[in-house]
């Protein structure tokens, strides 16, 4: 008679991360484990050829690494796509999921809306970073980060901007160490997953559009307002979430948020566009309605050689229905007075 193994659960995900990990192996190597390496991408099939690509990037221009079979890219994503219960099909040809245990943010995208599978890995940052590190590395000065703390002591919202890679979340991360989000209740939503709050009393939130029903980045902001928290803070603003958070922001929840935009003055007329997604006719009303939530906005920049740093920081003075929103770079002597907030404290 033979006898019938039963393989548990916690037996059976050890399994499954040990499959998992020996893909991994043969698809990227060393690359995740590497400290030099920040983003791996896996590449369509070109027209007429048979075989992904291997790429990194950490600054300006992407490298080739290797080449991969594809069907070792689809086991691949298929068993990362199983391990948060979800799929990845013809139907539904788009993933956003998280490795289990290392936490690196990976998008997938396969047939018909590529031309073979395909992936980008983003590798979280593992260690902390607070705004004096920032001013070490020569990324802001000792002025631009005590304006950031200026900011954040008298419980001013920030919007933090840049194009991709310029080092938005690692920003706000820093932000995220300073007392004021160390002492107090913040609500840190996301959509993905980027980072473990630093705080220790973060009221932490990931949203997951494969729910039923879809748990959106709006629908946590809305869950989010019913909490005592301190401050709201959100990983990345892309949709009509811009809505509710401006909301919050305006009724004496003050925080942070990252926004891809190419320039201070861009970050808020992207703002406007998403609240307008929520189904907002964006009159001056509603544009004078942002530029009270919204009190200071640092933009981020890369140099010629592909460095990081603080391009500036502006306070959001007002909303002129001829000249848009009205803004003033912040200096040593200018953190008090002006506009339409209060002075700092």
């Amino acid at each position: 008679m033979t006898e019938l193994v039963v393989i548990d659960e916690p037996a059976r995900r050890e399994m499954l991360l040990l499959a998992l990990r020996r893909l991994m192996d043969g698809l990227f190597g060393d690359l995740l484990s590497r400290e030099d390496v920040a983003n791996v991408l896996v590449l369509p099939p070109r027209r007429g050829s048979t075989r992904c690509r291997v790429i990194v990037k950490n600054g300006p221009s992407p490298e080739f690494v290797r080449e991969a079979d594809p069907d070792q890219v689809r086991r691949f994503l298929a068993y990362v796509a199983g391990f948060q219960r979800k799929e990845l099909r013809r139907d539904r040809p788009t993933l956003d999921v998280t490795l289990p245990e290392t936490g690196e943010r990976i998008h997938a995208d396969i047939e018909p809306v590529t031309t073979g599978p395909a992936c980008s890995i983003r590798k979280p940052y593992r260690g902390r970073i607070t705004l004096d590190d920032w001013v070490l590395s020569g990324a802001a000065t000792t002025l631009q980060a005590r304006l950031l703390r200026r900011l954040i002591d008298g419980r001013r919202t920030v919007v933090i901007a840049g194009d991709v890679d310029t080092g938005k979340t690692t920003l706000l991360r820093a932000c995220l160490e300073e007392p004021a989000f160390a002492h107090g209740l913040p609500a840190v939503l996301q959509d993905p997953y980027e980072f473990e709050p630093p705080c220790p009393f973060a009221y932490a939130m990931v949203a997951d559009p494969w729910a039923e029903p879809p748990v959106t980045l709006e629908t946590l902001v809305a869950n989010a307002l019913r909490v005592p928290m301190t401050h709201l803070v959100l990983g990345e603003v892309r949709r009509a979430e811009a809505r509710q958070m401006v909301v919050g922001w305006t009724t004496g929840h003050p925080g942070l948020c990252t926004v891809h935009a190419g320039s201070a003055w861009d970050a808020l007329d992207r703002i406007a566009q998403m609240v307008g997604l929520g189904g907002i006719t964006m009159d001056a009303l509603q544009m004078r309605w942002i530029a009270k939530a919204v009190h200071a906005v640092v933009h981020l920049a890369r140099d010629g050689t592909g460095k990081r740093f603080v391009n500036e920081i502006v306070r959001v003075e007002r909303f002129d229905p001829d000249r848009g929103f009205v803004l003033r770079p912040l200096g040593a002597g200018e953190l008090d007075g002006g506009g339409e907030h209060a002075e700092l404290a």
